[in-house]
């Protein structure tokens, strides 16, 4: 019997038109997703991006498979990665970075097929025959069903959705059987309890995980197979997705408790997955993160620094400036990309109210109200001195409380509406000297490292005092953050004494952070004028953070004004 005719393009396309609304009432009618649009470039059928919703279908790959039978489950199937299954970037990054520390390979992942059975298993029991379709349409295709774990994982489907064996594993399944002979069982038990150890993602994943690792078997030389032809590229998490991943929520730690206590993890990986200080292993977990062009790592590092920087957060002590008086101008729509600083709430809220004024924010921009008139403003200037020489941890790799405290003082005023800049320094300092109002730009600066000798540049603080004696700005605030080594760079030389003791002079303020520090050292720059704040613990960010504050305020508190 001759078989129909293939559908043109347009065929295809009016299919998914129809199709999409019946999709998307299988989550929710309401949901707010713009229409999916055709890319030939993705290698796989579908895709939805979870940072801009978008889905995208590969149109001539499903009329070339047969699969326009099927266009209904493969549009519900990427709606369900975007409502629940990771739901969000920020999930995917927090399960990602769980995989790497239960699976030890750098290049392979089972997260899609687990956040795949989750949504098939939903649909399933409307849409069993579509999903299968899609599966069976690439039985025999290249070396991916030569992946244990890709086979084990249909063999999953097949016991869920009760068909024979080697519906779905195709001729592979014998070979398969021969090799792994208790899989049938492995199945049932994973169909049967997956579902049930919800609402906790975390819980089902480290199960998921459990079971399917046993069908993880790399050939000799090579990183494991399973590739699924059917992989949902869902996006890459952002740098702060990443950096918020990089501490185990309370869900994870619960549903690593919940691993041991049913023995699906040995005790010593509980114990390896909630050490609360394990930083440096959810480190290397992140992608690319052993390769030597991980550029992502610096990335979300620094914005893990931005993060941690929100908890510590203090308020610079004010410094009299004279500048430009300004005076605000009419309402102008906000878009992506301006200053978060120029949205003027209240003006938004009464005008669009609470809901609508939430994304389409108004702003006010401030112009000068008469042109050459200066007034008094208060507005702090930061220079920061940070060691990043072999004595100090690589702010890259783990969480180095020198860098956060640099992280903390420049954010902060830069929040009060000033400016700051920084310099790095290990034999040779590195500046970034020109005075920045981006909290994002400094933070990937202090992200650098040079792990070499210390030298203090002296003359660098010279040159600073004598620049903004007769700058506009005036004389900075002034924080060197250093630990022990400083003391041999201040006695090397004579004249570093007295370059010291002009700096503290000039300075409004001039603020010592070390490291476990000689007590005698400490009473002798606080002689001389310095405030000293020591740190004698890394891990003790709150007390660095009320010290910081209390060398700021402790004096001075009365300003003119």
């Amino acid at each position: 019997m001759p078989t129909a005719p293939a559908p043109d393009m347009l065929e295809v396309q009016a299919l998914i038109d129809d199709a999409w609304p019946r999709a998307s009432a299988r989550w929710s009618p309401f949901l707010l997703l713009r229409p999916p649009v055709d890319d030939a470039a993705q290698t796989t059928v579908a895709h939805i991006h979870l940072g801009t919703r978008q889905v995208a279908l590969h149109h001539q790959l499903i009329r070339d498979k047969g699969l326009v039978g099927s266009i209904e489950a493969i549009l519900a199937h990427e709606i369900g990665h975007h409502v629940r299954y990771p739901g969000t970037l920020a999930t995917q990054a927090r399960l990602y970075l769980l995989e790497r520390a239960l699976l030890p390979f750098d290049d392979y992942s089972v997260l899609n097929l687990f956040t795949d059975l989750l949504i098939n298993e939903t649909l399933g029991h409307d849409l069993r025959p579509q999903l299968a379709a899609v599966y069976q349409a690439f039985i025999g295709e290249g070396d991916w069903e030569q992946g244990p774990a890709f086979l084990f994982y249909l063999a999953v489907y097949e016991e869920l959705w009760q068909m024979e064996p080697g519906s779905l594993m195709g001729p592979a399944l014998p070979e398969f059987e021969a090799a792994y002979p208790g899989y049938r069982a492995d199945a049932q038990v994973l169909a049967q309890d997956l579902f049930h150890l919800g609402p906790n993602l975390f819980t089902q994943f480290i199960y998921f995980v459990s079971v399917i690792s046993r069908y993880v078997r790399p050939r000799k030389g090579e990183a494991p197979l399973g590739i699924d032809p059917y992989a949902c590229n869902c996006g890459d998490p952002s740098p702060e997705d990443w950096a918020d991943a990089l501490t185990p929520s309370a869900r994870e730690l619960a549903a690593i408790e919940r691993a041991i206590a049913e023995g699906w993890l040995r005790a010593e990986q509980g114990d390896h997955l909630r050490d609360p200080h394990a930083l440096e292993r959810r480190i290397k977990g992140l992608p690319g993160s052993r390769k030597a062009d991980a550029t992502i790592v610096p990335e979300v590092m620094a914005a893990y620094y931005r993060q941690q920087a929100e908890r510590y957060l203090i308020q610079p002590p004010p410094q009299r400036r004279v500048g430009e008086a300004i005076v605000p101008t009419t309402l102008e729509e906000w878009v992506p990309g301006d200053a978060l600083r120029d949205i003027d709430w209240l003006a938004t809220l009464v005008q669009r109210g609470p809901e609508y004024g939430v994304v389409q924010p108004l702003k006010r921009v401030s112009i000068a109200d008469v042109e050459g008139h200066d007034v008094p403003l208060w507005q702090p200037r930061l220079e920061i001195y940070l060691d990043v020489s072999g004595s100090m941890p690589d702010p890259r790799r783990t969480r180095n409380a020198m860098t956060l405290a640099a992280q903390i003082l420049h954010t902060a005023a830069i929040r009060a509406g000033g400016w700051a800049r920084a310099l790095l320094y290990s034999t040779a300092p590195v500046a970034y000297w020109q005075w920045c109002r981006s909290e994002i730009e400094l933070s990937r600066f202090l992200m650098h490292y040079l792990g070499g000798g210390t030298a203090f540049p002296f003359e660098v603080l010279q040159k600073s005092v004598e620049e903004c004696a007769s700058g506009v700005g005036g004389q900075p605030i002034r924080v060197v953050i250093t630990d022990t080594d400083f003391d041999h760079n201040y006695d090397s030389k004579p004249e570093h004494a007295n370059v010291f003791q002009e700096a503290v002079a000039a300075s409004p303020h001039f603020v010592l952070l070390l490291h476990r520090p000689d007590p005698k050292r400490v009473a002798h720059y606080g002689q001389v004028g310095a405030k000293v704040v020591t740190v004698q613990e890394m891990e003790d960010f709150p007390r660095m953070a009320a010290a910081l504050s209390r060398a700021l305020f402790e004096e001075k508190r009365d300003v003119d004004r």
